[in-house]
């Protein structure tokens, strides 16, 4: 009898780490958010699709770009609704070839492109402060 209460006992403590992990885990998922990291043929395939979205071009190696990354984690766990895309250009092999052809331009990185029907309507050259994201793509939407 006394196995049984101890053993009784082990699995409640057991059972109520578990339940502790798994709410921990939710409250994550449902508090944080995070940009898409993409391939150049997904923002390609996009394009092509005359889709609307919000991607930046940026190097990861470069310390700009890992701050604004940042930047961009937190606007999208903030502004829930709009998916922020990131295009690694380290990654590209002639990253001046692509971006001239896939969105006619020339330009330094990183850059924030606000892409309506596979077409750029907006671009902010630069790693941006939050405010000034939130604002360049609110009045970019």
């Amino acid at each position: 009898m006394d196995f049984i209460k101890k053993f009784a006992k082990e699995i409640s403590v057991f059972g109520l780490v578990i339940v502790i992990f798994l709410g921990l885990f939710v409250y994550r998922q449902i508090t944080f958010k995070d940009y898409k990291t993409v391939s150049e043929e997904k923002i390609t395939t996009m394009v092509k699709d005359k889709e609307n979205f919000v991607v930046v071009l940026g190097n990861s190696s470069d310390t700009t770009m890992l701050s604004f990354q940042e930047v961009m984690a937190e606007y999208t766990t903030k502004n829930r609704s709009t998916d922020i895309y990131y295009l690694d250009t380290s990654k590209i092999k002639n990253t001046e070839e692509y971006v001239k052809k896939t969105f006619d331009l020339d330009t330094t990185y990183p850059i924030t492109l606000v892409i309506k029907k596979g077409k750029v309507t907006a671009k902010k050259q630069g790693a941006l402060q939050y405010y000034y994201l939130k604002d360049f793509i609110n009045e970019n939407k």
